[in-house]
């Protein structure tokens, strides 16, 4: 057991002496500069693609804040430029209420007055008997806002006053 002992003693002893005679020579001076060459490449590849994807992700949230807006502050629908529009006296009306076209860009248009079965105030969940007149028809007036290219952008229901005092 004794001599097992010894060998292992000399073996290790030879090793560390191997490990001493190793650390002096070291790499050749080529070895080492091709060697630092290829770690600089690596850490300059990954800063890259560190900042293409920073500048991706900053490009991204840019366009997808930026363009929503920019769609909306360009474009007003029609229906919210002629909110505003002229009532003529002894009358009373509603806002324009959009129609299913009142994105679609137009750059004019016109008011045509018409008058719609009662139950188009329903479908915009208006009730007719505190909003506008019942008539004999069971029509009531609409002014409808038209775009140059013939689609209805907008609608506003009207009632005569005149019309509505009388029959009180």
């Amino acid at each position: 057991m004794q001599e097992s002992g010894n060998r292992d003693a000399s073996l290790t002893a030879a090793l560390r002496a191997l490990a001493g005679d190793e650390a002096r020579v070291g790499a050749s001076s080529r070895v080492e500069a091709r060697l630092l060459g290829e770690v600089r490449s690596l850490a300059r590849a990954r800063r890259r693609r560190t900042y293409l994807a920073v500048f991706a992700s900053a490009a991204a949230l840019f366009l997808a804040v930026a363009v929503p807006l920019w769609r909306i502050s360009g474009r007003r629908p029609v229906a919210e430029t002629a909110t505003h529009a002229a009532v003529p006296t002894g009358e009373v009306a509603t806002a324009f209420l959009p129609l299913i076209y009142s994105n679609v860009p137009a750059t004019g248009g016109q008011i045509v007055r018409l008058e719609v079965p009662e139950g188009a105030l329903a479908a915009f969940g208006l009730s007719s008997a505190g909003v506008l007149d019942r008539s004999a028809s069971r029509t009531v007036l609409a002014d409808v806002l038209v775009g140059e290219d013939g689609l209805a952008r907008a609608v506003r229901f009207v009632r005569p006053v005149a019309h509505q005092e009388g029959k009180r």
